[in-house]
């Protein structure tokens, strides 16, 4: 497997989960089938599940879609809008020859940054899984630029952005000044728009170049400046020590910033839970929401509220391709609010026999050690496994911490609550 065979780490694109092509040769498709239990909530269903991954020569993809039925009738929510058809779509790749400059994929977002992360970090459109919209993302590169861009619903009413990355010195000799990047980034939330509400916009102007290099390990230190056009503004001072190919078995990275942050701004504000905590749309404390006026006992801080601080960000993930993912980030916030954040990705193949793909998100943290605090509302979590029995014979368990939406506030606000799943399912897998 060869370095130009990776794809570049931008949102999806290395994403473990989706190499379903073992090699670049073989096309093997395979739908599963299966049935089980479903518990949303308080209330146990039946359920019947298919999921299809295909492999053509231009593409590649996975479909699924999930039946739950009991003694009050069939669950609403899978079938109660003709959008719910394009939730069938776990993801669709664009499938290029291995040297192309172009990447693109439909599908819920699920790990997007932009940039450095200064606007949008671990952004993703599934944290209320009800209502999860299906996005796009491309990129393209060049040696004298790369293009990136994303948005978070094909209808275009979420967050969308473009970042292009200048390299203006490509054609110097020495590899530092070669590297030299300065890259423009434009964030907006096209559902604002439509909401009477300041649009929000905003804009980052980030440098960076390879200080130290050593085969495929370099060393770059960067800086970031974002701004809200209604809100506020912050700086980012930091580095990363990564190789997007070492030894052609695996990927790391190892980055550690500091952003400066004034009023009215948070670093990643577009970030793992934008989709339920943004201008309008709030958490709801469930520890209150029974009593009286529970609907107004909201959870986490709003953009216009920030009160400002300093954040210290340290990040580690490491892919061996196609088999193993560890991704740890935390940002701790210095300042008198509960805005830090951690996020946390493991993956697990072991081929034709063991799956396991996991991720937290965690907000409203203090220090550290708040980390061992139990888990709130400012969560969201996904756990899968799947495992062969025996022959075309698979368990598959989900179990999800997301999020549902209720009854709008007084002004039209949308409000969500925390949602527990769980779903065991067995059946048999068909390979064609």
């Amino acid at each position: 497997m060869t370095a130009t065979s990776q794809p570049h780490p931008f949102g999806s694109a290395d994403d473990p989960r989706e190499q379903i092509q073992r090699v670049w040769w073989k096309r093997e498709s395979t739908l599963d089938v299966m049935g089980g239990f479903s518990l949303i909530g308080a209330q146990w269903r039946m359920a019947g599940n298919a999921t299809a991954n295909f492999v053509t020569k231009s593409f590649t993809g996975r479909l699924h879609q999930t039946i739950r039925t009991g003694i009050y009738g069939l669950y609403e929510r899978d079938f109660n809008e003709p959008y719910d058809i394009l939730r069938s779509i776990d993801f669709i790749r664009y499938n290029p020859p291995a040297s192309s400059p172009f990447y693109l994929r439909i599908g819920p977002l699920k790990r997007m940054r932009l940039g450095p992360g200064h606007l949008v970090n671990f952004y993703n459109t599934y944290v209320a899984w009800d209502d999860r919209t299906v996005g796009a993302e491309m990129r393209y590169e060049v040696p004298l630029f790369s293009l990136t861009a994303f948005t978070g619903n094909l209808l275009l009413n979420n967050p969308a952005g473009a970042r292009i990355g200048l390299r203006p010195l490509f054609r110097a000799q020495d590899p530092r000044t070669k590297s030299f990047t300065v890259g423009f980034s434009y964030v907006t939330d096209l559902g604002t728009r439509t909401e009477g509400l300041p649009e929000l916009t905003a804009y980052n102007i980030d440098v960076g170049f390879d200080a130290l290099s050593s085969g495929s390990i370099s060393l770059t230190p960067f800086a970031s400046f974002a701004w809200y056009e209604h809100y506020g503004a912050g700086l980012g001072l930091g580095a990363t020590l990564d190789s997007p190919n070492f030894i052609d078995l695996m990927r790391f990275n190892l980055r550690m910033a500091l952003f400066y942050n004034g009023r009215d701004f948070i670093p990643g504000y577009i970030g793992s839970f934008y989709p339920v905590s943004n201008l309008r749309a709030r958490i709801v404390d469930s520890d209150r929401y029974f009593s009286e006026g529970g609907q107004d006992r909201l959870r986490g801080v709003t953009l216009e509220r920030a009160l400002g601080g300093n954040d210290l960000v340290t990040e580690l993930r490491v892919l061996f391709f196609q088999r193993f993912e560890f991704w740890y980030y935390f940002r701790r916030h210095y300042g008198t609010q509960s805005l830090s954040e951690y996020h946390l990705r493991l993956f697990l193949n072991v081929p034709n026999k063991l799956q396991l793909n996991a991720g937290i998100d965690r907000g409203g943290l203090t220090g550290f050690f708040s980390l061992f605090s139990p888990i709130g509302d400012q969560t969201s979590l996904v756990f899968e496994s799947s495992y062969n029995v025996a022959g075309p014979f698979w368990a598959h368990i989900t179990a999800l911490y997301t999020f549902e939406r209720l009854g709008d506030a007084e002004d039209g606000s949308p409000r969500y609550l925390v949602q527990r799943r769980f779903e065991p399912f067995v059946g048999m897998r068909f390979t064609f």
